[in-house]
């Protein structure tokens, strides 16, 4: 392989076998004592296994007030040390290097995990957490940079290739310098040299304790995206710090995690390619290597960045969630085997946020690397898969990895059930990708896919099957409000088979009501929403939340909470606000769109259970949910044993 992706790199005293590596990406795969335990020891064993050339490991916290998670994995106490070694050694098995991902979270600590106030150079609260931090004292300081080099130490011992030391991101060493969230006036102020000094010493410390036979990493922030926060100029001046101090290659990320977090977590609703060009004009000032990370999965840009010679190497997070096998595929030119990431932070973020551990919406392996999930062998058996969303595709394709001869029945003329109308909401249009990364995997696989084909009793009796799964999904509930006749649905509208009038009323202010509501806005309606709840979009991810509200904020949208609708009387629409009792009027409606929810719909398993036939039910089906739920459950419903919580899954290093 001649291209630039797979040739080696060397930063400083190792050598890379090729210019891909897996991004820092928290996991929650442990307990709560830090410990590295053997789920994550496969789950870094398949990305090396997929081809990655560096796999740099979560972030590891330094000492135990610098925690993001409860889960998070650690390098504070020598009893960390056996379970990196164990996750050291599974990346090794395979070819690929490791490095350390040293990291203290300062203001952007999560209270929860470090049993109260988080800590950082200046009182300066945290937006993501709303914590504000105890100022450190200069004895603290001294401390917090011993725990760094004690976290190299643990590192090298541990058998690491490198450290990469967190310095952007908004962490403690980005908080100490920016003049926004350090306002001391000792010498680890925001003036000067003083300005440097901490991560001067964090850099020094760091190298103490890893020696110069490994290589010596560090991350920042090209810009952090908020006014008044650290910019190109600044990444540019520490870049020239950091050569200088003997770091060996940099790793360019942009954002901060309590000021802008779309974008330190590259929301999909953001604009593409602005971290590789800054990462560029980084590199150009500089000698050593830069590697790049943020919504990098494409492999036509991971060629044109490292072909064009201002980006040395790509680092991808969610990429390798979606498809480890990503570096192994594009190296064998199977890119359209590849299945894409969609950037929608439900299993990566959202999942991890709640307790973990870690998934992903198109592959449903991740976080389950060690449970060893393997469908129960079928080998000539028939299967019919009944609806084409994600639950039925998901099935689809593991009936055909179980060697069932399998048939898939599709009302729609098109493939995706309610997953394809996720890129054709507002912001959303990178889910695109993995959608069609898995129709195309259903309609290589050898599967009968037949669309425009009405399921019945008889029809699928007629094609003898062994085993059948019922994926056909959830109906919008349509309540029973007097003069709601006929009203619109979201699949309605976004498909194109209804088009609402000039003023819509949007019945109902969750994820699906806020984002027709923006559309429809952003298309010149006047929308009007009404939610009966006191807060609307509760059910979107946090970011994504935040980032929806704040288009919506620029539409003219009005919104109305804690109301009911109470009648539409030819038009006009009636409310009774929480705690009043009289009626309001709201005006005339051209149109009223429903998004109140959904409701499962299953119109055949009964009867196909009477017929004899073997049916599992699976997605929303069961119970309306997301497609992480849908294509999980789908996973599952091909596993020899039920998904549980395994004590056997504890690894050397602590508790699973």
């Amino acid at each position: 392989m001649n291209e630039v992706a797979f040739t080696p790199l060397a930063i400083g005293t190792v050598n890379l076998p090729n210019r891909i590596a897996l991004a820092p990406v928290k996991t929650a795969l442990g307990g709560t004592d830090g410990r590295a335990s053997r789920r994550h020891v496969e789950h870094y064993r398949r990305r090396a296994a997929g081809g990655a050339g560096l796999v740099i490991v979560e972030p590891l916290y330094v000492d135990p007030l610098g925690k993001e998670h409860p889960k998070q994995l650690g390098a504070s106490s020598d009893d960390t040390i056996a379970g990196l070694r164990d996750v050291v050694e599974a990346v090794h098995g395979h070819g690929a290097l490791a490095f350390a991902h040293l990291n203290h979270a300062g203001r952007a600590a999560n209270p929860k995990a470090i049993g109260g106030a988080p800590e950082a150079p200046s009182a300066v609260p945290c937006g993501s957490t709303g914590a504000t931090p105890t100022v450190m004292t200069g004895e603290r300081i001294r401390e917090v940079v011993d725990t760094y080099g004690q976290a190299a130490r643990r590192a090298f011992e541990s058998g690491f290739d490198g450290v990469e030391i967190q310095l952007g991101l908004g962490y403690l060493p980005a908080q100490f310098l920016s003049p926004r969230t350090n306002q001391r006036d000792d010498e680890f102020g925001p003036r000067g040299d003083d300005r440097w000094r901490f991560v001067h010493e964090v850099v020094m410390a760091v190298r103490g304790g890893l020696g110069d036979s490994r290589a010596l990493t560090a991350r920042l922030s090209a810009e952090e995206k908020v006014e008044g926060g650290l910019g190109l100029a600044d990444a540019l001046a520490l870049a020239r710090r950091l050569e200088e101090w003997g770091v060996e290659g940099l790793h360019v990320v942009v954002g901060s995690a309590c000021d802008s977090p779309a974008w330190y977590y590259q929301h999909m609703a953001l604009p593409e390619g602005v971290n590789e060009k800054l990462a560029a004009a980084i590199r150009a000032e500089g000698s050593i290597p830069v590697m790049v990370a943020g919504r990098l999965g494409d492999p036509e840009r991971i060629r044109s960045m490292l072909g064009e010679g201002g980006i040395d190497a790509v680092a991808l997070g969610r990429p390798l969630l979606a498809d480890p096998d990503l570096p192994r595929k594009m190296a064998e030119g199977r890119e359209d085997e590849i299945m894409a990431c969609g950037s929608c932070l439900q299993g990566c973020l959202a999942q991890v946020k709640g307790g973990g551990p870690i998934a992903c919406i198109v592959n449903p392996e991740v976080g389950r690397e060690a449970e060893g999930t393997s469908p129960a062998v079928a080998l000539g058996e028939r299967l019919v898969v009944v609806g084409a969303g994600p639950a039925g595709m998901e099935a689809a394709l593991m009936g055909r990895r179980a060697g069932y001869e399998v048939t898939l029945l599709e009302s729609d003329s098109q493939l995706g059930g309610q997953f394809a109308l996720a890129p054709v909401s507002p912001g959303k249009g990178a889910m695109g990708r993995p959608l069609r990364s898995l129709i195309k995997a259903v309609e290589s696989a050898g599967i009968d896919v037949r669309t425009g084909s009405e399921a019945t009793v008889r029809v699928i009796e007629a094609l003898e099957p062994d085993r059948v799964i019922v994926a056909t999904g959830s109906r919008p509930v349509i309540p029973s409000i007097p003069g709601l006749d006929d009203p619109l649905t979201a699949a309605e509208v976004l498909t194109g088979r209804r088009r609402p009038g000039p003023r819509v009323l949007v019945l109902g202010g969750g994820l699906v009501g806020i984002e027709m509501a923006e559309m429809l806005a952003a298309r010149d309606h006047e929308v009007v929403v009404v939610e009966m709840l006191e807060d609307v979009a509760r059910d979107m991810e946090a970011v994504t939340r935040k980032v929806a509200l704040g288009r919506l904020q620029q539409l003219p949208v009005t919104i109305h909470t804690s109301t009911r609708l109470t009648r539409l009387d030819e038009g006009e629409a009636f409310v009774v606000a929480a705690g009043a009792t009289n009626e309001t009027s709201l005006g005339s409606f051209d149109s009223v769109l429903v998004a109140v929810g959904h409701r499962s719909y299953d119109p055949l398993s009964a009867e196909l259970e009477k017929a004899g036939l073997d049916v599992t039910v699976v997605g929303d089906a069961v119970g309306p949910g997301q497609i992480l739920d849908a294509t999980r459950a789908a996973f599952n419903a091909f596993q020899e044993a039920p998904t549980r919580d395994d004590p056997t899954l504890t690894g050397t290093g602590g508790p699973g």
